[in-house]
């Protein structure tokens, strides 16, 4: 029987409804994944050819067009390989949706793909149970953790449970876990017993039984010495070490935990030490050891509040030039753009909300904020001047049907605008623009070209 060549147009929004396939267990997204243009796909009804053509797409990283392919072998020959039966199709349709979930840039899209790469995971080995295949179960432990921590910023709230799964898959094989996640569960230890989460004793214990089994225990000693004192006692060594300039990157972070979690004992004890305002001294220094987005915006919102403006605009283009997703960068910069505005620094604030829309011409805040700009440059002395009010009247009109939470006030603001134009009557008498017309008008942005009222 001859093979029916199918042609398929795979749009964004088939896509999307296809992304679980046969994932029962997959965690389900309000935000639909909106990654893929127009892709076409030649189906044939031939498990070799798919799977070959589904490899090469998957080899050469091209997510979008693999996985229909993919897919198709999945619900006709799961286990197909050209050779013995395997998993490695499970293990690919994994591959793709964290593949995917790396090019969105919405944190919900992202997390819809990596909550199905993980379902995807646990379904392969499911397979494997029921065919008997074998597989290394610490290895898949060490995974799941892994997974969690590398995909931090997506799933926070299993962030507590990476420490116990490295834990367990040590317990599994001691000699087998390297000393990433050796030093990864001494750390943690740590901090579980500077904030009276965990016994000192049974945190040391347990850092000494990893020290037996790590190829390089410098760092660990350098953790097992911290519990030979009281917590408190640790923290003043570590206060003198930072005022001294001799604490590492994980002293710090130590440093930090404590100075943020042990205040009333801190207080108690040395009285002389303001936990709060050290912790707020250690921070930049956190961010400087490990960037990110959001801590550097976290630094530039704080010090936009305290009044230092060069340095807040620095960790906000900092944490633009880092981000990887459009919409943070419009929020960045539209963020930043609101705080110039109420500062008063209106001319900057133009120009960053414009950045902003950069990424979203059709967002609405920055749109407002512009038109607000643009509003108080307005001089009415002249009829020219006037018309402009009627520019300024479109502007925010374009504000109000963007939407979002401007929008009342924007159509608001139209209307007062829109009534603050030339009457008809000077309109008539100075032959400029009779209702209906297209006309020229100015504002302190420049000439601007609008429709008579």
């Amino acid at each position: 029987m001859p093979r029916a060549l199918v042609l398929l147009a795979i749009r964004t929004s088939a896509l999307a409804s296809l992304l679980f396939f046969a994932l029962g267990a997959a965690h389900t997204s309000s935000a639909q994944p909106q990654l893929c243009a127009d892709t076409q796909v030649y189906l044939m009804d031939n498990v070799r050819t798919n799977y070959s053509m589904g490899y090469e797409n998957y080899k050469n990283e091209d997510w979008c067009a693999a996985l229909p392919y993919l897919r198709w072998v999945l619900a006709n020959d799961p286990l197909y390989t050209a050779a013995e039966p395997d998993e490695r199709n499970y293990r690919r349709l994994a591959a793709i949706y964290e593949g995917l979930a790396g090019m969105a840039d919405d944190a919900a899209v992202k997390r819809t793909y990596l909550d199905s790469s993980f379902v995807a995971r646990e379904q392969m080995f499911q397979v494997m149970d029921e065919n008997g295949f074998e597989y290394n179960t610490h290895e898949r432990t060490l995974a799941r953790g892994r997974f969690y921590e590398t995909h931090a910023a997506i799933y926070p709230e299993n962030q507590p449970e990476v420490y116990n799964i490295y834990l367990d898959a040590f317990r599994m094989e001691p000699d087998s876990t390297d000393d990433y996640y050796l030093s990864y569960i001494g750390r943690v230890a740590a901090e579980k017993a500077a904030v009276e989460e965990m016994d000192p004793r049974e945190a040391r214990d347990l850092v000494d039984e990893l020290i037996a089994y790590s190829d390089d225990p410098t760092y660990l000693e350098g953790v097992s010495e911290s519990f030979r004192i009281e917590p408190i006692e640790y923290f003043a060594d570590l206060h003198v070490g930072f005022r001294n300039g001799a604490l590492d990157e994980e002293e710090t972070k130590v440093l930090f935990v404590m100075a943020s979690h042990m205040d009333s004992l801190i207080t108690a004890k040395y009285p002389e030490i303001d936990p709060d305002a050290l912790a707020d001294e250690l921070l930049p220094i956190i961010v400087e050891f490990d960037p990110s987005p959001d801590l550097l915006a976290a630094m530039g919102g704080r010090e936009c509040a305290r009044g230092n403006i060069e340095e807040c605009t620095r960790y906000i283009e900092r944490a633009i030039a880092m981000s990887e997703s459009s919409t943070q960068k419009r929020d960045l910069w539209y963020s930043l753009a609101n705080r110039m505005y109420s500062r008063g620094n209106r001319g900057t604030a133009y120009t960053l909300a414009g950045n902003a829309l950069q990424y979203d011409s059709n967002f609405g805040p920055a749109l407002y904020l512009r038109a607000s700009v643009v509003a108080r440059s307005l001089n009415r002395s002249s009829i020219e001047g006037r018309i402009g009010a009627w520019c300024v009247a479109d502007m925010f009109s374009r504000a109000a049907a963007a939407g979002g939470p401007t929008a009342a006030n924007a159509r608001q603001q139209a209307s007062v605008y829109s009534g603050a134009g030339p009457s008809r009557e000077e309109c008539f008498f100075n032959d400029r623009c009779p209702p209906g017309t297209r006309v020229t008008g100015n504002t302190g942005y420049g000439s601007c070209t609008t429709t008579a009222r």
